[in-house]
């Protein structure tokens, strides 16, 4: 026990840092980089979405080294190497240089973020990582919070240069605490066969044919994949679409609301749902996101819209960090966790890295509705994926109901 918070406050501070800096700080910083090289906005993101493309080519090979040579060094090596190429970003000549920086970051970015985080606790917390993933998330979903003000503050103050600088140094930080979490030992359970030990015991994944196995990956995967794209189109975007509700300064305020909001589903997660199986609160995420976007859509006061609207994302990207660690350990097992995540992520990156470029895109060209209704669309066909998969999987007895409440299956909470 004296190791797991540690572990887990740790893997925390480093996934705020590591998302603040690699994710929600780039769409502060655009503006800014886009003025001093003379290019536009848009085509920053699309830099951002070739970064996000080829990273999910590269996170297969990065997802097997987690399997091989332990998730610590992997994070340990990928914290440096981001403090290198944040400090490189930072005195680059011009936007080619730029952008195959930016390309890179993102190529690397999954060794330092979630899959790598969630692998370490797999390994080195085998008997409870559920619990111990909703409690990295409870505190990493505060990146977006502190991230962007705090980016905000420094590109005024330091410029975008001086702020990558600062950026650098936070990730030299966090290669310290990764190469201390890489000691830590593996926690072992209770030696005692009591009662309440042998309750504590996380259950075996369910025993599923090869074919059944490759089905519900494909629809896991296919699911995580659009309800991403949804997700990532309306986080990297989400002041300018407040923005569209014409409520001037206050929709900075609301945009401030999406972290809290998946703090706080993270809490219920862990107490409300802690028995409920983990693709039960997939379902969840992503008809949460699916509500957001139309309460977008349908008429309203917009200051009401604007802060529902930033909530209810938060929730469904909040329970989305969970499910991506906890849904396929429940499904599939520990073994070739890194692999298997490696794999989900590739699908996920490829089929969303355009979705911050092509919003923007649509925005630009038609109009916020047009670009929101495309999101819609990859909404409602990510939370059919899920759907179809739990009630494959619920015919089979692998999964229980959605309506029961008491069901344990999967992990142990």
């Amino acid at each position: 026990m004296p190791h797991k918070l540690p572990l887990v406050a740790a893997l925390g501070f480093t996934q705020i840092i590591g998302y603040g800096t690699i994710y929600y700080a780039f769409p502060i910083l655009a503006p800014a980089v886009a003025q001093e090289f003379g290019v536009s906005e848009p085509f920053l993101f699309g830099l951002f979405s070739v970064g996000l493309l080829l990273g999910g080519f590269a996170a297969p090979v990065l997802g097997g080294m987690l399997d091989r040579v332990g998730a610590g060094r992997v994070m340990t090596a990928g914290s440096l190497g981001m403090a290198l190429l944040l400090t490189l970003l930072a005195f680059s000549p011009n936007i080619y240089v730029f952008g195959g920086l930016t390309i890179l970051i993102e190529l690397f970015s999954f060794a330092v973020l979630y899959d790598a985080a969630f692998a370490m606790l797999a390994q080195k917390r085998p008997e409870d990582t559920r619990k111990s993933i909703t409690r990295l998330t409870l505190i990493a979903g505060f990146a977006s919070t502190i991230f962007w003000p705090l980016s905000g503050f420094l590109v005024e103050d330091l410029g975008w240069r001086g702020t990558q600088l600062v950026f650098a140094a936070a990730h030299i930080l966090c290669a310290g605490l990764h190469f201390r979490a890489t000691a830590l030992p593996v926690a072992k359970a209770p030696a005692s066969p009591t009662g309440a030990s042998l309750r504590s015991q996380p259950p075996s994944p369910p025993v599923m044919s090869t074919a059944l196995a490759l089905r519900a990956f494909q629809l896991l995967a296919a699911g995580f994949a659009l309800t991403g794209m949804a997700i990532s189109a309306l986080t990297v975007h989400l002041v300018e679409i407040l923005r569209s509700l014409d409520i001037g300064e206050a929709a900075y305020i609301a945009a401030m609301v999406m972290g809290p909001a998946q703090v706080v589903v993270r809490v219920m997660d862990a107490t409300v749902w802690r028995n409920r199986h983990p693709l039960f609160v997939a379902i969840l995420s992503s008809g949460a996101i699916l509500v957001a976007i139309m309460l977008l859509l349908l008429p309203g006061p917009a200051p009401a819209v604007a802060f529902g609207f930033a909530a209810i994302l938060g929730a469904g990207a909040g329970l989305s960090s969970i499910v991506r660690g906890a849904v396929p350990v429940a499904l599939f097992g520990a073994s070739g966790l890194g692999l298997r995540l490696g794999r989900l992520a590739a699908i996920r990156n490829v089929l969303g890295a355009a979705s911050p470029f092509l919003f923007a895109w649509a925005a630009a060209a038609w109009s916020m509705t047009w670009a929101l209704g495309a999101v819609l669309v990859v909404s409602v066909t990510g939370l059919g994926a899920l759907a179809l998969l739990h009630r494959t999987l619920e015919r089979l007895g692998i999964v229980p109901p959605l309506r029961s409440p008491h069901a344990r299956q999967g992990l142990s909470p």
